[in-house]
C-alpha cells in the first residue's frame, strides 16, 4: 500500500513591520501616539499623524512644525500545517526595521490653513523559506520499476513586498466647529517572488533512469500610484467625530518581468510513452498596474478628564479580479509538437484582487500626569486576499489569506517641546482553509509541480515599538484635542 507524505511549511521571521503581510489593510499603524492608539483617532490628534488618518484634523494643529519618526521592531512567527509534507518545513529569519513616520508641516502665513508632509511605510513584508525530502516511496508501477523508488524532492520560496508612500496634506479649520482637509497619497510597490520546485525519482530499471521536473516561476514589478483622501471632522464638547472618503487609486506606470520555467525529463503523461522536455517564457518591460479599492472611514473620540477614548470603523470596496501584468501569446513548450495548444500568457499571468473589508479599532488613553499617559488599543487587520485568485494556471505570489488580530499597550512621555512613546505589541491569526501548492504526495504524486492542499495556516507577533516627536513653536500638549 502506496504512502502519503506532506511537507510542512515554517516560517519564523525577525522583521521590524508591526507584522506587516501582503494581503492586510491595517498591518501598519503610523505616527507614535497614533500607533498606540491603533489609529482610532479620526476625531483628531495634535501631530502630523492626521494627513494619513483624517487630513480634516489638519485645521485643528496648534503646532506650526512636526517631526515624527517612529520604528517598530518585531518578531514574527508564521505556521502553515502540512502545507508541503510532514517531514520537510520552510523557515525563514529576517532581521531589519522599519520607519512608520517621517514628516512635518510647513508654516504659513493663514493660520487657519495647514499644509503637512509625510514618508510612510504601509507594507512590508518578506518571507524566505525552503524545504527538502530525500527517502523511498513508491512512486512510479512496479511494471516498470519494481520495489520502492527513491525520491528526491525540494521547494523555496522568496518573496518581498514593500510599500513606500509620501503624503501630501492640506486642511482649513471653518469654524470652532468644522474642519475640512485634503491628502494626496503617491504610493511606490516593489513585490518581487521566486518559487523553485523540483522532483526527482530514480527508477529501479538496468539503467536506474532518472525521472524527474523543474518548474522555476519569478514576478519582479514595481509601479506607482496615486489615491485622494477627503477627510471632515467636527468637534463639540467632549466629542470629536471624523469622517474620510479615499478614492480608489490611479495607476501612473510601472513596468516587470514574468517568467515560468518547467522542464521534465522521462516523464510519462497518463498511458503515454515517457518523454522529455522544456516549457519556459520569460518576458520583461511589461506594464504593471495595481489597485487600491475605495475606502470610507468613520470614527469618533471622547475625551473627559484625564482619559481619552476612540473608535474607527473602516470599510474598503472589493477589487474585481485584474492582470498585474499582461503577457503576449507565444510558444511555451518546446519541441513545440508536444503541446502546440499550450500558450506562454497562461502560464505566465499573475492576478490580483481584493475581497471587501470591514476593520474596527478601539483605544484608550489615560493621563496619569502633566508629563505621563498610559496607551492600549485592539484592531482587527481582515485579508482582502480573493481566493479565486487560486483557480486556473498562472504564478500565485501571495502568501498571506489570515486573518489577523492587533493588540498593543505603551506609554506616552510629554517633555516641554518633545515627546517619547515605547509599546509592545501583539499579533495573532488563524485559518482553516489555506491553499497550498506544492504537497507531495508520492500515492498520487505530480512530478512537475506538486498539488494544492487545503491546510491550516497560523501567525503569531511580538514586537516592540519606538517613537519619537518633536513639536516645534508648540502651543499645547500633545494630548489636547482643542
Amino acid at each position: 500500500m502506496k504512502r502519503s507524505l506532506q511537507l510542512s511549511i515554517l516560517c519564523i521571521g525577525v522583521c521590524l513591520s508591526l507584522a506587516a503581510q501582503d494581503s492586510h489593510y491595517w498591518s501598519q499603524q503610523f505616527g507614535t501616539r497614533s500607533a498606540l492608539l491603533s489609529g482610532a483617532v479620526l476625531g483628531g490628534a495634535n501631530d502630523n499623524s492626521m494627513i494619513f488618518y483624517n487630513p480634516g484634523a489638519l485645521g485643528y494643529l496648534e503646532n506650526s512644525s512636526i517631526s515624527i519618526n517612529a520604528s517598530a521592531y518585531s518578531i514574527g512567527n508564521i505556521r502553515v500545517e502540512n502545507a508541503l509534507g510532514q517531514q520537510a518545513d520552510f523557515e525563514s529569519v529576517q532581521i531589519g526595521s522599519v520607519p512608520l513616520l517621517a514628516g512635518g508641516m510647513i508654516r504659513t502665513g493663514d493660520e487657519k490653513w495647514k499644509i503637512g508632509y509625510g514618508i510612510i511605510t504601509p507594507v512590508d513584508f518578506s518571507f524566505k523559506g525552503i524545504a527538502r525530502l530525500d527517502n523511498s516511496y513508491e512512486v512510479i508501477d512496479d511494471t516498470e520499476s519494481p520495489g520502492l523508488e527513491e525520491l528526491v524532492a525540494e521547494a523555496a520560496v522568496t518573496t518581498k513586498t514593500s510599500e513606500i508612500m509620501l503624503a501630501l496634506g492640506v486642511g482649513r479649520q471653518l469654524n470652532d466647529k468644522w474642519s475640512i482637509g485634503l491628502s494626496n497619497l503617491f504610493s511606490v510597490r516593489s513585490h518581487s517572488y521566486q518559487r523553485n520546485f523540483s522532483t526527482y525519482v530514480f527508477m529501479n530499471d538496468e539503467n536506474r533512469t532518472l525521472v524527474g521536473a523543474n518548474q522555476n516561476q519569478n514576478v519582479e514589478y514595481y509601479n506607482v500610484r496615486y489615491a485622494a483622501k477627503l477627510g471632515l471632522v467636527y468637534r463639540s464638547g467632549e466629542w470629536s467625530t471624523g469622517l474620510t472618503l479615499t478614492s480608489p487609486s490611479i495607476n501612473f506606470f510601472g513596468n516587470g518581468t514574468l517568467a515560468n520555467n518547467i522542464a521534465v525529463r522521462n516523464l510519462k503523461l497518463v498511458d503515454d510513452d515517457r518523454i522529455s522536455g522544456v516549457a519556459t517564457a520569460r518576458q520583461a518591460e511589461l506594464k504593471s498596474t495595481f489597485k487600491s479599492p475605495f475606502s470610507v472611514a468613520l470614527g469618533t473620540n471622547y475625551t473627559k478628564g484625564r482619559s481619552y477614548a476612540g473608535i474607527v470603523v473602516q470599510y474598503f470596496n472589493s477589487i474585481d479580479p485584474y492582470e498585474v501584468m499582461e503577457p503576449m501569446p507565444g510558444t511555451f513548450v518546446r519541441p513545440a509538437e508536444l503541446a502546440p495548444e499550450l500558450q506562454s500568457d497562461r502560464f505566465l499571468r499573475n492576478r490580483a484582487g481584493a475581497e471587501s473589508v470591514l476593520n474596527v479599532a478601539i483605544g484608550y488613553e489615560h493621563q496619569l500626569n502633566e508629563s505621563l499617559a498610559l496607551l492600549a488599543s485592539a484592531r482587527n487587520d481582515i485579508s482582502y486576499f480573493d481566493e479565486s485568485l487560486n483557480d486556473g494556471p498562472g504564478i500565485k505570489s501571495t502568501i498571506s489569506s489570515w486573518d489577523i488580530y492587533h493588540f498593543t499597550a505603551g506609554v506616552n512621555l510629554d517633555h516641554r517641546q518633545s515627546s517619547i512613546s515605547l509599546g509592545l505589541l501583539y499579533s495573532t491569526g488563524n485559518t482553516g482553509r489555506y491553499e497550498q501548492p506544492g504537497n507531495i504526495d508520492p500515492s498520487n504524486i505530480n512530478l512537475v509541480e506538486g498539488s494544492t492542499t487545503i491546510t491550516e495556516a497560523r501567525y503569531g507577533n511580538f514586537g516592540l515599538l519606538l517613537g519619537y516627536t518633536l513639536n516645534l513653536d508648540r502651543r499645547t500638549n500633545s494630548n489636547d484635542l482643542e
